[in-house]
């Protein structure tokens, strides 16, 4: 990576991928005013459950027919999907080596109401996951929609999760393998959630994203 900035959306618990991506860069860039769009990583990522690779996704608030920016999209309250998520994220980890020491970083984010937008949301549970990785780094926002950034590094569509692109595919499939809670049902399933990564591999999830 030849940028130190990068630029990215702002991803739902983002994958391990994602992370590579970001803990290289000296500088974090955030968009903040691209339009949202429907099915993707930004309201949805994906855990390993006792089922298979299972997607979670955040309900939200969308004006239909028209386009809305990112940074103002709000999260639907009137579901229990709080609630559901960290049941989930319960169901699949909680048997993992690391759950007892990091689930309470998560569960008091799905235990109220701390954020109205999906952007403060999943910037709340980026901070979270950084803290646990013990790692600092400069975050900034954009105020306007650039489609070009030559100073740094654009990711906002490099992931893709419809598995459309053939880059991001090409390095999910060389990520090295780690255990994973099921993995006397399945084979290793590559480049899920980074909360994956963390309750397996805990304090040893830093060294495996370098």
């Amino acid at each position: 990576m030849q940028s130190k900035k990068v630029i990215l959306s702002l991803h739902y618990l983002p994958s391990v991928l994602y992370f590579k991506y970001l803990l290289a860069a000296d500088e974090i860039w955030f968009e903040t005013s691209e339009n949202y769009t429907k099915q993707s990583y930004r309201n949805r990522c994906k855990i390993l459950s006792a089922n298979g690779i299972l997607d979670i996704t955040i309900p939200v608030i969308k004006q239909h027919n028209k386009k809305q920016l990112v940074k103002n999209i709000l999260l639907d309250e009137d579901s229990n999907w709080r609630q559901n998520h960290f049941y989930g994220l319960q169901s699949a980890y909680g048997n993992s080596a690391y759950w007892p020491y990091y689930n309470d970083y998560f569960k008091k984010h799905y235990s109220k109401k701390n954020a109205q937008s999906l952007f403060d949301f999943n910037l709340l549970l980026l901070k979270t996951i950084l803290k646990i990785l013990k790692v600092e780094k400069q975050i900034f926002f954009t105020e306007s929609y650039n489609s070009i950034h030559e100073d740094k590094l654009d990711l906002r569509t490099y992931f893709d999760s419809k598995g459309r692109n053939a880059d991001e595919q090409k390095e999910t499939e060389s990520l090295k393998k780690y255990l994973q809670v099921f993995s006397e049902k399945f084979p290793f399933k590559t480049n899920l959630s980074i909360i994956d990564l963390l309750m397996n591999c805990g304090t040893n999830s830093l060294d495996y994203i370098k």
